[in-house]
């Protein structure tokens, strides 16, 4: 049973080394890698690690050293040979990546066959995906690199060290729980930054979807003020907005999957719902609005004073909804989210599902996060129709009503 075992962990580190070697072989296929090694290399060096990590657990540590070096010399060998050969500077791409499959090669004989697969794949990924992440960084520009360090500095190294536990009167304040929330509120942000960056002008309707992910508040009002400027279009402006809110309502969906999943049972009818509705609206509207080229100016999510701001607020909110819930009962925790609702649906919407894993009952926070989304929806509404065109707003505040009457039925009815 145990030969059995150790050929299955041989075979897998043959079939991962041949994974990131046939991307290897046809990126120089492509012309777009050094012909270092390729299909027939790499499952070699997989081989290899596997076999000295075998022979290192049977016989001697040093093996495993002799092994390391020997492969290294090879290949910074070859990396100079292949060089000096086509009298030019090339990239070490493909040696660092012989040099992670020796160690998933020895990662498979201990048996960790997961991690090693994982490992691989996300190589291979990254080798295949050379021309679009180089195409990505070129359109970085300096502020959003240094925004990205701030965050990242933020995010990895502040928040390991702040305190996990709560201070205040009724313990409201916990600096771990408001920064990690800060944190994945970003990441959020971030993820639909990069969206945005990779695919460029796509259109009104993706600048719509992939605005959501930011801020569907922004997206309403650089829309409504687009409006005014090309009436022609307002149709499939009017679409992106509407688009844009219904990616909020998604939004929420998982933020509360991940922080409460019994919440999130008691979310995910009301708002799949009102998702549904969505889509039916931005079908009708899809099919009569005329193609057109658009893109939403929004700053860069990655800078740490929103951030910050966001922090404070979403603290605010926290304790005013612990006090609202002490000395109010429900009353006061919906009064709070229909005033939250004007400013940000994020910060109660994580609120309520953090408190709800305690003090606060389930029926209530589901309330309190469908009044503060129906409340930013009618915020919406009112940009929409204050600030753009006359045919627009009217739409948009059609599409709105009949999603706050549904929306509000469904706190009743479901």
């Amino acid at each position: 049973m145990l030969e059995l075992e150790l050929i299955k962990n041989f075979a897998v580190a043959l079939v991962l080394g041949a994974l990131v070697g046939l991307e290897r072989e046809y990126a120089q296929y492509r012309k777009r890698g050094h012909d270092y090694a390729g299909i027939r290399t790499f499952p070699l060096i997989a081989l290899f690690g596997t076999l000295i990590a075998y022979f290192g657990d049977r016989f001697t540590v040093w093996i495993l050293v002799v092994g390391m070096l020997l492969i290294g010399g090879l290949i910074i060998s070859a990396y100079f040979i292949t060089r000096d050969s086509k009298h030019l500077h090339t990239g070490a791409t493909s040696e660092v990546a012989g040099f992670i499959i020796f160690f998933v090669g020895m990662l498979c004989y201990h048996g960790e066959l997961i991690l090693a697969t994982i490992i691989a794949i996300t190589m291979t990924i990254i080798l295949y995906g050379r021309s679009v992440l180089h195409q990505f960084a070129q359109k970085i520009k300096k502020q959003e690199l240094s925004d990205t360090l701030k965050f990242a500095v933020v995010a990895f190294i502040i928040l390991p060290f702040l305190p996990n536990q709560g201070y205040g009167p009724l313990g409201i304040f916990n600096p771990y729980i408001i920064w990690l929330i800060v944190v994945f509120i970003s990441g959020i942000s971030f993820v639909g930054y990069i969206f945005m960056k990779w695919f460029g002008e796509k259109g009104i309707m993706l600048a719509g979807i992939f605005g959501g992910l930011i801020s569907s508040t922004a997206v309403t009002t650089n829309f409504a003020e687009r409006s005014k400027r090309e009436k022609g279009i307002y149709k499939a402006l009017v679409l992106g907005v509407i688009l844009a809110n219904g990616i909020m309502f998604i939004r929420i969906l998982i933020e509360v999957f991940v922080l409460n999943r019994d919440l999130f049972m008691t979310l995910i009818a009301p708002l799949l719902f009102l998702v549904i509705l969505t889509a039916v609206f931005s079908y009708i509207l899809w099919r009569n609005a005329k193609k057109a080229q658009g893109k939403v100016e929004l700053t860069s999510p990655f800078t740490i004073k929103p951030a910050l701001k966001f922090g404070v607020f979403f603290a605010v909110i926290l304790a005013l909804v612990k006090i609202a819930e002490v000395y109010l009962s429900s009353r006061g925790v919906y009064i709070v989210s229909f005033i939250s609702g004007f400013a940000d649906v994020d910060a109660i919407t994580v609120s309520l599902s953090q408190l709800s894993k305690s003090s606060l009952a389930i029926e209530t926070a589901r309330n309190g996060i469908i009044i503060a989304a129906l409340t930013n929806v009618a915020v919406k509404g009112g940009i929409a129709y204050w600030f753009g065109a006359r045919e627009f707003g009217r739409i948009v505040i059609a599409v709105f009503s009949v999603l706050i009457i549904i929306g509000i039925a469904s706190m009743f009815l479901i």
